[in-house]
């Protein structure tokens, strides 16, 4: 009580005013970009345009709100296409994200996931999968989620598509934030913040503390996540933007349980020594001038780093033994240029990127249970070089045909790694051209037909060279995607599209059974469903909804013919929403289709609860909130909500990881009540 009292007085205290955006604002550019950090003061959210050539959903803050997403899995199963499942039992820390075809094989391995434009990854070239995804649902302003032909300009992990998360932004006008945030399961999330623009400078600041008991037993989690944002108009041509973000994550991971564990209680904790913490710092800094009047060149810098300390009992099932602790320090950097020219009826976008990234310790040992000095197992170091570049022509042949053509070059000259303690060590180097090309035909300004074809790549994670051997090798993971669709935008009160694709997929690794495995190719064909309608004569009442249909296989390795493991044959999100007069409700859900959990499609569960079919579930939220004006200048939001309103019991079979698998239950009906003030002057 004494945490919602401090809260409510700094609610009490600071008072903010926030621009309402639905994702329908003018777009900021004519043709895609995603939105970095110096694009960024007060923005509209980018706006999916009718002559874009590719896939884009964007989820502005409204969409986002509404959803009452306490965590990013919550959100994620609102977006066309996605959709996200429990891994580890710390589902509060990051996604486990599916898509087109592609498996979410443990905190997401197969999406280009940036914020603000920056690589959310510890490593984007050899660690992608997220232990914790360092931004809170509170920081998250918008999801710009971008598939086709200008993929190129991002790399690496994009043939699952590219996700920006967008932050908020730096307010054109003084102004200060205040949100308090309390739910069953011990939740609890205050949020402040503030900023504005004088003269020539513009500055923000924000702060988040959000913790909880989680809802499994000894499952609780606390995270802080920070940032502080710079704009300098240098002057009328050229401005320099900075960003730097910390966030620290602690949370149990309580993994799976077996069959007789879960039985007894499906929200159990059979590891409680199973914990992490860590924590990231990002710095970005961009630098911008305009050449005439559609012409710009820019240069930027980023720097991160990430510490991750998880500790986990062993063996895994059954009376603890040992415990295994590690410790790692994920660095990467990057320098590059980029800028757009406009020739006639030509477009032309490019970059150059030199990146950088290395682990100087990560250290493994082994401890007795329940205490003692641990013995050293591991003492590696890993660095990988890079550099890429990257070129498209957005071509506008005749006022309703548009092409494109896009190529990115990747060079990876060395990526190296070794272990002092084990004994090993590798080098390995690689090269692609990855192509894209897309076409758009705009029969009028309501309907247009889009088709495109592009390639991408996953580097080997840099870990699982300990964990192989010569009969299954690593490799980079090679894939294309084609795409073709119908998009109607604003006709009668109806926007939505119609898109058929594959996915294929070269060289599927995982790390199931203790090294690492070579899968085999994935062959994914789908079709994507989308519509939104302002129903007419109501004013405010709108329902929106998509659907993803599926059908992927393994075509080559040890069970080919299979079903990809956790690729589900069936997505649906909806949601009807009104808003009037400053009282807004909404209500909306989800539906995840079943799949297998390996890929011998094994359809018994066993013992340990690692294998078997992960069932179906459908699941409901609901939103009821008022926004009073106060003054002339401020507001007061408040809002109650449910996330799986009706309390539906719904699980996976987990396959494994640092934590261990087994059979983990998905999240009960989690309430929760909000309320916040806004001000500006």
């Amino acid at each position: 009580m004494k945490r919602v009292a401090i809260s409510l007085l700094l609610i009490a205290v600071t008072v903010s005013a926030e621009d309402a955006d639905d994702g329908r604002a003018q777009a900021i550019d004519e043709y895609l970009e995603i939105i970095v950090t110096g694009n960024r003061i007060d923005p509209d959210m980018p706006e999916v345009q009718l002559k874009d050539v590719g896939t884009r959903n964007v989820f502005g803050p409204k969409k986002i709100r509404e959803t009452g997403a306490r965590d990013v899995n919550d959100l994620v199963l609102n977006i066309p296409g996605l959709s996200s499942r429990p891994y580890n039992g710390g589902e509060a820390a990051a996604p486990s994200i599916s898509t087109r075809g592609l498996p979410d094989d443990g905190l997401t391995e197969y999406v280009n996931i940036m914020i603000d434009g920056v690589p959310a990854s510890p490593l984007p070239y050899g660690w992608t999968a997220l232990s914790f995804l360092p931004v809170t649902p509170d920081r998250i302003f918008g999801i710009d989620w971008v598939r086709g032909a200008f993929g190129v300009r991002y790399s690496p992990n994009t043939v699952g598509g590219i996700l920006n998360v967008i932050t908020p932004p730096i307010p054109n006008k003084p102004t200060a934030i205040a949100r308090v945030t309390v739910g069953n399961k011990g939740y609890f999330s205050t949020m402040i913040g503030g900023g504005g623009r004088v003269g020539d400078f513009a500055a923000s600041a924000q702060y988040v503390n959000r913790s909880g008991d989680g809802y499994r037993e000894n499952g609780g989690f606390e995270q802080q996540d920070g940032n502080a944002k710079f704009l300098w108009d240098v002057n009328e041509q050229s401005w320099l933007a900075a960003s730097f973000s910390y966030m620290s994550d602690a949370h149990k991971a309580p993994g799976g349980l077996t069959l007789t564990q879960f039985d007894q209680d499906r929200y159990a904790n059979a590891r409680p020594e199973n914990e992490f913490t860590g924590n990231r710092w990002v710095l970005d800094v961009v630098y911008h001038t305009d050449v005439g009047e559609a012409d710009w060149w820019e240069a930027y810098a980023y720097l991160s780093r990430t510490y991750r300390h998880l500790r986990a009992q062993r063996p895994h099932f059954g009376q603890p033994a040992t415990v295994s602790d590690w410790q790692d320090h994920s660095w990467f950097y990057a320098l590059g240029g980029r800028g757009r020219k406009v020739i006639g009826d030509h477009t032309i976008f490019a970059g150059i990127r030199y990146h950088q990234e290395w682990i100087p310790s990560w250290t493994l040992s082994s401890e007795p249970f329940p205490g003692g000095a641990g013995t050293p197992t591991q003492d590696a170091e890993f660095n990988t070089y890079t550099l890429s570049a990257h070129i498209d022509d957005t071509w506008a042949i005749t006022e309703k045909l548009t092409l494109v053509l896009g190529l990115r070059l990747e060079w990876i000259p060395e990526t190296n790694g070794s272990d002092a303690v084990g004994g090993w060590d590798f080098s390995d180097e690689f090269f692609a051209a990855l192509p894209g090309v897309g076409i758009n035909y705009a029969f009028n300004r309501y309907v247009a037909v889009f088709g495109n074809y592009y390639e991408g790549f996953r580097a080997p994670q840099v870990w699982g060279y300990a964990y192989t051997t010569d009969a299954s090798p690593l490799a980079f993971e090679m894939g294309d995607v084609a795409e073709a669709g119908v998009r109607l935008i604003n006709f009668k009160n109806l926007s939505g599209a119609i898109t058929v694709w594959r996915t294929n997929y070269d060289d599927f690794g995982v790390f199931y059974s203790g090294f690492y495995e070579n899968l085999g190719r994935i062959l994914a064909y789908g079709t994507d469903f989308e519509l939104e309608w302002r129903i007419p004569g109501v004013e405010g009442l709108s329902v929106l909804g998509s659907c993803t249909l599926q059908d992927s296989q393994l075509k080559s390795g040890p069970n080919a013919g299979n079903q990809t493991p956790y690729a589900w044959q069936a997505k649906a999100a909806w949601r009807l929403r009104y808003e009037r007069d400053g009282w807004r409700a909404s209500i909306g859900g989800n539906y995840v289709g079943d799949s297998f959990s390996d890929d011998a499609n094994t359809e018994t569960e066993n013992a340990d609860g690692t294998l078997g079919v992960n069932p179906s579930r459908v699941l409901w939220d609901a939103q009821v909130g008022k926004n009073w004006k106060l003054g002339a200048n401020g507001h007061l939001d408040v809002a109650i909500g449910a996330t799986n309103l009706f309390d539906h019991d719904w699980y996976v079979h987990s396959r494994g990881g640092f934590f261990g698998g087994g059979k983990v239950s998905g999240a009960p009906l989690q309430g929760y009540v909000s309320a916040q003030f806004l001000f500006n002057w």
